[in-house]
């Protein structure tokens, strides 16, 4: 799971529980820490989530809730809930036995079995409205088997009498069962939160007719418009299709779909239908073998000769490729100001103040070189774990209480890559934490490897200049 979600690129994602309870009064055991040990598990190489800890006790959401809006400290934007639901007692049993008798001698055997179940329900909530994410339920159930086979004899030789009895049991731990619950009810609820496909950690695929049906499902709840801007998200993220992402079919992306569906051996015919659905949700991007990208102009490239940098505060702006479509083709736009300006002067112990912008719905990610030459990630963090931003509403970097206070003087830097489809984030810069210095020399550096994976990409970049006091 923590490969799955380092592959799809989920961080930072801020979450809590004050553990799973036994709705049953029949199982001790120690879940929240259970639960605990499963998450970390499975945020040790993609850092997907940040567990914020609260103990346990009557009021404690409430006081998460109502301290949300307290901006100084961390605060989870999602809590896991759920309890032990059901524990039936030997809900099946079984008991099979035989025995002989001799005028000397008495024997007899027996098989005793028993099966005791116990469920488990998990979901995850919104922590600022309290809502129950409903795609994110789960419900699983393990039954235990407890057995023995016992024996006796008793036999009498001449005036000496003789009996004897052999009992064998065993009995699965309710402990090992609820730990294992924990652990696979989470990976199917984090795995439908963060919509990657957990599938893979069961050892089973769309195949299954369970899955398949949980995947059919969401597929025919889905409006129209959503179907149609996912699979135009998974083709531009694999530089199939480089029209607009705006829910609409076109036919550019009917194109498209039939070149994918030809090379993942379905049916050609263009159609956003389940099978083009269970393809794409079943590949992580780019792992088959991708049509060439279609082309895409920018005025900057990193590391290209005769590429001049853009100035401070300028926008990059992608040229799509020309190609039939029903809908007109937005020229996608980014633009990353201060609030002095173009060209920005601080002093030292003053805060930045950056506003992100763009002109149709799309994603970012924004990175902070420091006077020292230091790289790090500052969109999206902690405060802001989404990559989204909305078309024409400007984003706040840094945002809550995350905030950057310049304490040398001296030149820094500030660069946004931005796109209308989704980003495949460089290898060397997933995982990275807030403010944690990447391996990299400069801002260019990181513009340069997602130029790589993101042809379309477009940079928007402020250089700005802090004196002293």
């Amino acid at each position: 799971m923590d490969e799955l979600l380092y592959a799809y690129g989920k961080q930072g994602i801020a979450i809590t529980s004050t553990g799973i309870p036994d709705e049953t009064g029949k199982v001790k055991t120690g879940t929240k820490e259970m639960l605990i040990t499963a998450v970390s598990k499975m945020t040790v190489k993609s850092n997907a989530f940040d567990f914020i800890d609260f103990h346990s006790g009557a009021d404690d959401l409430g006081a998460l809730f109502a301290a949300r809006g307290d901006q100084s400290r961390l605060m989870p934007d999602y809590y896991i809930r759920g309890s032990i639901t059901q524990m039936d007692d030997n809900s099946v049993r079984k008991n099979k036995g035989i025995g002989f008798s001799l005028p000397f001698l008495d024997l007899g055997v027996s098989k005793d079995d028993a099966y005791d179940l116990i469920s488990m329900d998990l979901s995850i909530g919104d922590a600022a409205t309290r809502k129950i994410i409903p795609i994110t339920s789960t419900s699983n159930t393990l039954v235990l088997l407890k057995g023995g086979v016992a024996g006796e004899g008793g036999g009498k030789i001449g005036k000496l009498g003789l009996s004897f009895n052999v009992d064998i049991s065993r009995s699965e731990g309710v402990g090992a069962a609820t730990r294992t619950l924990v652990e696979l009810g989470l990976i199917e609820t984090l795995g439908k939160f963060t919509q990657v496909p957990y599938w893979k950690c069961l050892d089973t695929d769309l195949t299954n007719p369970l899955i398949r049906e949980q995947a059919r499902e969401w597929f025919d709840n889905a409006k129209e418009n959503d179907r149609v801007l996912f699979v135009q998200r998974k083709l531009a993220g694999m530089g199939r299709f480089d029209g607009p992402l705006n829910g609409v079919t076109s036919a550019a992306l009917k194109n498209s779909i039939s070149e994918y569906q030809a090379a993942a051996g379905l049916i050609a015919d263009g159609v956003v239908n389940f099978d083009l659905y269970a393809s794409l949700l079943d590949n992580l991007q780019n792992q088959i073998a991708a049509l060439p990208a279609a082309g895409s102009k920018t005025s900057y490239v990193p590391g290209v000769s005769g590429a001049s940098r853009p100035p401070a505060a300028t926008q990059v702006v992608a040229t799509p490729a020309a190609g039939p479509t029903n809908a007109p083709n937005p020229v996608f736009r980014m633009k990353l100001d201060t609030d002095r300006g173009g060209r920005p002067a601080y002093r030292v112990g003053e805060f930045l103040n950056l506003t992100l912008s763009m002109n149709t719905q799309g994603t970012a990610y924004c990175y902070y070189q420091d006077v020292s030459s230091t790289t790090a990630r500052i969109f999206p963090n902690q405060f802001r774990s989404d990559s989204s931003v909305p078309a024409g509403a400007g984003v706040k970097i840094p945002s809550g209480g995350f905030r950057i206070r310049f304490d040398r003087p001296g030149p820094e830097r500030v660069a946004c890559i931005g796109s209308d489809r989704e980003l495949v984030i460089p290898s060397a810069l997933r995982g990275a934490r807030d403010l944690s210095p990447l391996p990299v020399k400069s801002v260019d550096d990181v513009i340069g490897q997602y130029k790589q994976n993101n042809p379309s990409a477009v940079v928007s970049m402020v250089d700005i200049t802090v004196t002293p006091q």
